[in-house]
């Protein structure tokens, strides 16, 4: 029976979350903090430092006693400075009530002061000789803690920077570095096989595009990835998934999906309990099968795509790259919009017809070759997707159209 392209991807999401859930249950691997972190935590990672380390202004200004500036609404209060406070340096000496020290954004607070007041909120607006000496005038008054960024009033030692399950993105490394962490434990990623069929990708006669284009889509995404051709011999495709299934997650199968006389990988599956195989409601991309394969005590999710290479990008963003996204701790959707096509199209009716064009400076949208599935090279040089819903036959220049943006 054929489906919708959401019935569709939300079986294929519910079979990658069942597999990155079963993944997950392996032992974590400990990696160290570094600017190639990946993945997601398997434990919480514990801050071994207050965070800020010490009190510091969060102003170019003057740290000063609160209470010196009580009555400067009343008249201007003038107070000397002591030398002045940066970035980087070490403790300062404690603040004398009656003078203000000269600090810089980030620079720590000296003790006994208890706020800070920006150099631009003071008569002169200046921050007087390096050493001191200077009289700075005043004339409002201050709280108590203004402009005062708190020792571990982001994370306190001992406490999670952040907990087992969280995405190790870039923001998560930086966070990990000042919290004096260098090393955790991740979970282990998600291991794909992905295997490309037919005799004419193993002669050579028509190059293997496909599982090269997964297999970049899958390191992009910081999965473990395989691939392997095999030709149209259901024993040879048998042969090989047994020899995946005890290393492998997930199988993402190219070709032999249709309706033709050597469609290897629906001879193999279909019989299958369990198996699907039929038409999304999609152009490119139709043809699509799911199945699982069975090896002693492992059930292995397969998720079978078409040959074509463009239906292969194109299924791979429907349905695939959303749920190993988030299995990978990355941005599951791509960046969408609107505007105005740059030209008119025409749509299958009953289909989501999927076009590859670009943006234009003005905002609308061009299509960049025509809608076969053949085109590769049109596929690369395009930077959007366009989506035509189901219930749209022909678009008009102009027409409002939906975009996401791959490139």
């Amino acid at each position: 029976m054929s489906r919708s392209v959401d019935e569709h991807a939300r079986e294929v999401a519910a079979m990658i979350s069942r597999a990155a859930h079963r993944r997950a249950q392996d032992r974590p691997v400990e990696q160290p903090v570094t600017a190639a972190l990946s993945g997601r935590l398997a434990a919480p990672a514990v801050s071994r430092l207050d965070v800020p380390g010490f009190d510091n202004s969060q102003m170019d200004g003057f740290a000063v006693h609160a209470a010196d500036l009580a009555r400067a609404g009343e008249a201007p209060v003038a107070l000397p400075t002591v030398a002045h406070v940066v970035a980087g340096d070490a403790a300062p000496p404690r603040l004398a009530p009656g003078t203000v020290a000269p600090i810089m954004t980030g620079a720590p607070l000296p003790p006994g002061a208890d706020a800070v007041v920006p150099v631009e909120r003071t008569r002169s607006g200046e921050f007087g000789p390096v050493d001191g000496g200077a009289l700075v005038e005043f004339t409002e008054p201050v709280a108590s803690g203004t402009f005062v960024r708190g020792r571990g009033t982001d994370v306190r030692e001992g406490e999670a920077v952040l907990e087992a399950g969280a995405p190790l993105h870039p923001a998560a490394v930086g966070a990990l570095v000042v919290a004096g962490i260098d090393t955790v434990e991740v979970a282990p990623a998600l291991r794909l096989a992905i295997v490309a069929t037919g005799a004419e990708l193993v002669s050579g006669a028509v190059p293997d595009s496909n599982s090269r284009v997964l297999l970049a889509h899958a390191h992009e995404l910081g999965l473990e990835a395989s691939a392997h051709l095999v030709p149209d011999d259901p024993g040879e495709l048998e042969a090989l998934l047994d020899r995946l299934a005890p290393q492998t997650d997930l199988i993402v199968t190219t070709g032999g999906v249709s309706a033709g006389t050597r469609e290897v990988v629906r001879q193999v599956l279909e019989p299958r309990p369990g198996a699907w195989f039929d038409h999304v409601a999609v152009q490119p991309g139709g043809p699509q099968g799911l199945a699982a394969w069975h090896h002693d005590d492992r059930v292995v999710p397969v998720v079978c795509l078409p040959g074509n290479p463009v239906s292969v990008l194109v299924s791979f963003e429907l349905f695939l790259r959303p749920p190993l996204a988030r299995a990978a701790g990355r941005i599951a959707q791509r960046p969408s919009g609107t505007g105005p096509l740059a030209e008119p199209l025409t749509s299958p009716p009953g289909r989501l017809q999927v076009r590859r064009g670009r943006l234009q400076p003005d905002g609308s949208v061009s299509l960049v070759g025509a809608a076969g599935s053949h085109l590769p090279v049109s596929y690369a040089r395009a930077e959007l997707l366009v989506l035509v819903p189901e219930n749209v036959t022909a678009c008009d220049a102009g027409d409002t159209v939906e975009w996401w943006r791959i490139a």
